[in-house]
């Protein structure tokens, strides 16, 4: 995750919506509630609003709203992630599943988040690693949330370099001078014995 102000993929990761409960009476701030009629937005109103608002309130001394997690990490997601995360098409679920679920996380009173990104993760990077060394087999699995995307593309990238350094031939690998006087060192040590 990239928390720089200037990140392209930070200020779209922050800019997905997510679920809050509002716990005071905020004048003037009817107009974040489309279905309000009132100016003001009233205590115990349940609205989403973009991830960069909802830290700026929660963070206030005492907290204007309580952040509540998203669907894609409730427990019926969890569940299937936790299944089998490679059948899951990660960009239809969230574009940005990974970097918010690491926003998210600190809001998770369980800290069941922060395992299902662990796990979720896991499963998949499997499955990229295997799909990187094959360029064609990237397009067959599961549709990849953007990180995915970025880091498939990285190791298929690396992986072409390596091949073509491999095929070359013309600086083959041999053992270090150190290595090769260290091993014949033990081994006249091992002969002592």
């Amino acid at each position: 995750m990239d928390n720089s102000y200037l990140s392209i993929s930070d200020i779209l990761v922050t800019n997905e919506r997510v679920p809050c409960k509002f716990l005071h009476d905020l004048p003037k701030m009817g107009f974040l509630d489309p279905s309000a009629a009132e100016d003001d937005l009233k205590a115990g109103s349940n609205l989403d609003v973009p991830l960069w608002l909802a830290e700026a309130l929660n963070s206030r001394r005492p907290p204007l709203l309580n952040v509540d997690l998203p669907k894609i990490y409730k427990d019926a997601y969890r569940e299937i992630l936790n299944a089998d995360a490679c059948t899951v098409d990660m960009h239809k679920l969230g574009p940005h599943f990974y970097e918010l679920g690491c926003y998210v996380a600190k809001h998770d009173i369980k800290g069941e988040v922060k395992s299902t990104l662990i796990n979720t993760f896991r499963q998949r990077f499997r499955m990229l690693m295997a799909a990187s060394v094959s360029s064609d087999s990237i397009g067959s699995i599961q549709p990849l949330s953007a990180s995915e995307r970025r880091r498939a593309a990285s190791a298929a990238v690396t992986e072409k370099a390596l091949s073509s350094w491999l095929q070359r031939g013309d600086c083959p690998l041999t053992t270090a001078n150190m290595v090769a006087n260290h091993r014949k060192r033990k081994r006249a040590e091992m002969e002592m014995l």
